[in-house]
């Protein structure tokens, strides 16, 4: 079993106004994996706006070998993927902690 020092439990209810601190550390994770799948999803957004197309598109129409394998598109390729990737990610366990709540 893990234990929480007092400091965090204190500053926990403090922040998140709940006293149950299970239900209290649920809400923290709830709103950090919101805040994450937003910039994950802004960050898509972002590169569908840049190449005019969605990632899956983007990956079947080779567009690094189209564009040159110019380390900027590889760039963007790599942190696509990991936006697509994050998404999934914060869903699931978005889900998770829904049921906790």
């Amino acid at each position: 079993m893990m234990s929480i020092s007092e400091e965090v439990v204190n500053i926990t209810r403090k922040v998140i106004s709940e006293e149950n601190i299970e239900i209290g550390m649920a809400k923290l994770l709830y709103n950090e994996t919101r805040r994450k799948l937003i910039e994950y999803e802004l960050l898509d957004r972002n590169l569908g706006k840049k190449y005019d197309m969605s990632f899956d598109e983007f990956r079947e129409k080779k567009m690094i070998e189209k564009l040159g394998y110019s380390w900027e598109v590889e760039k963007d390729y790599q942190n696509w993927e990991i936006a697509r990737d994050g998404i999934e990610t914060m869903e699931e366990i978005i889900d998770k902690v829904r049921n906790i709540l």
